[in-house]
C-alpha cells in the first residue's frame, strides 16, 4: 500500500525550496527593492515558512501513517467486496449530502440577509455587496453538494481499506488522528446495519481549529462475518 503522505510531504518540501529561493531572487536579478523586489521577497518569505510548516505536518503525519502500513499496533485491517462498499459509499453520500444541505441554508440565508441589508441601505454599492454574496452562496452549494458527489465517484472505482490503531484510523485513503496538537477521541460507539449497509465503527473525532472547536465523524463499516472482531475493537476503545 503506498503511503500518499509522503507525496504531499515532497511536494510541500519543494514549494518551501522554491519559496526559499525567490526570496533571494530580486537580489540575484538585480530588481530594484522599492520597484517590487522588496515585496516579492516578502511574500516569498512567508510562503516558504507557511510551506516549511505544511511539510512539517505532513511529515508527522507520513511517518505515523508508515508505521500503520507495517502494521504496528493494528487493531483491525479489512478490505471489503464490492456488495459491502457500495451500498456503504451510496449511504455515506446520502449522510453527507443532508448535513451539508442544513448547513448551506444557513450560510445561504445568512448571505441573503446582509446582502439585502446592504441593498436596502445603498441600492448602488450596497447591490453589488448583494450580487457577491449571492455569488458566495451559490460557490458554497457547489462545494457542499459537488465534493460529496465527487468523493462517491471516486469510491465507485475501487473499495477501500482499514486500519484502526489506538490512536489513528487510516480509511478510505484518508487518515485521521487523535491526541496531535489538541486533537481527541471523544468516543467510539457501534452502528448497527441496515438496508444492505454494513454495521459500522462511529469515532468521533474533536480538534481545535481558528474558530475554535469542531468534531468530525469517520463511520468505518464492517466487513460482513468481522462483526465479532469489530466488538473486540470496540471494547479496546471503551477501556480507554
Amino acid at each position: 500500500m503506498p503511503n500518499p503522505e509522503k507525496t504531499y510531504t515532497w511536494i510541500s518540501a519543494l514549494a518551501a525550496i522554491l519559496a526559499t529561493g525567490l526570496i533571494f531572487l530580486p537580489g540575484w536579478i538585480g530588481m530594484d527593492g522599492m520597484e517590487g523586489g522588496y515585496a516579492l521577497s516578502f511574500v516569498a518569505f512567508f510562503f516558504a515558512v507557511s510551506a516549511a510548516v505544511v511539510t512539517w505536518i505532513f511529515w508527522g503525519r507520513a511517518t505515523r501513517l508508515e508505521r500503520i502500513l507495517r502494521g504496528q499496533d493494528v487493531l483491525a485491517h479489512w478490505t471489503y467486496s464490492p456488495a459491502e462498499w457500495q451500498p456503504y459509499a451510496a449511504a455515506e453520500l446520502n449522510v453527507q449530502t443532508q448535513d451539508n444541505r442544513n448547513l448551506w441554508w444557513v450560510m445561504c440565508g445568512f448571505c441573503l440577509v446582509i446582502g439585502g441589508l446592504f441593498w436596502f441601505i445603498d441600492h448602488e454599492a450596497g447591490g453589488i455587496v448583494f450580487l457577491f454574496l449571492l455569488g458566495v452562496a451559490l460557490l458554497l452549494a457547489l462545494v457542499a453538494f459537488g465534493l460529496p458527489r465527487l468523493k462517491y465517484l471516486r469510491q465507485q472505482r475501487r473499495p477501500g481499506e482499514a486500519w484502526i490503531t489506538p490512536g489513528a484510523v487510516f480509511f478510505d485513503g484518508n487518515l485521521a488522528y487523535w491526541n496531535f496538537l489538541g486533537s481527541r477521541l471523544d468516543r467510539v460507539t457501534w452502528q448497527e446495519a441496515a438496508g444492505g449497509v454494513p454495521a459500522c465503527l462511529r469515532f468521533e473525532i474533536g480538534f481545535w481549529t481558528f474558530t475554535g472547536p469542531q468534531s468530525q465523524v469517520l463511520r468505518v463499516p464492517v466487513p460482513f462475518g468481522r462483526e465479532a472482531e469489530a466488538r473486540t475493537v470496540l471494547a479496546r476503545f471503551d477501556m480507554q
